[in-house]
């Protein structure tokens, strides 16, 4: 059975990331790109958050009983499949799981102007947020 309170938790660590990013949204792409500071916020929200999103997912497969996923890059498929999110969103948020991915594991090669143009769409992550209400209020 999917536990409401285990991903409500995440779902406000979510929220919380999301408002600290968007606190950084109006700062110029030439600042971001020589700040270090504001550089490290964003990029552990971003992995936060995202990090958040995974996990809801996964807690939700694992419950549900559905087949894992071999890799992150498994889980929007699984989820866009039963009905989870929409499939157009699935394949955004595999964009974003990739992301994640980069900043994890090549913090070496990171561009901070595609950063920045991530920062720029934040609401797009935000929506995971809405698609996971959703399905809370179907399976009650």
């Amino acid at each position: 059975m999917v536990s409401e309170s285990v991903i409500r938790k995440r779902l406000e660590r979510l929220e919380e990331s999301l408002k600290r990013l968007r606190s950084k949204q109006k700062v110029s792409m030439e600042e971001f790109v020589k700040n270090w500071e504001i550089q490290d916020i964003v990029l552990r929200e971003f992995e936060v958050a995202i990090e958040a999103c995974v996990d809801i997912a996964s807690h939700i497969i694992s419950e549900k009983g559905w087949k894992p996923p071999e890799k992150y890059a498994d889980i929007p498929e699984i989820l866009a499949e039963k009905g989870v999110i929409p499939k157009e969103y699935g394949k955004l948020f595999k964009r974003i799981i990739s992301f994640r991915n980069i900043i994890v594991h090549e913090y070496l090669y990171i561009d901070f102007k595609k950063v920045y143009e991530n920062l720029q769409k934040i609401d797009e992550l935000g929506k995971f947020a809405l698609y996971i209400e959703n399905f809370l209020e179907r399976e009650q």
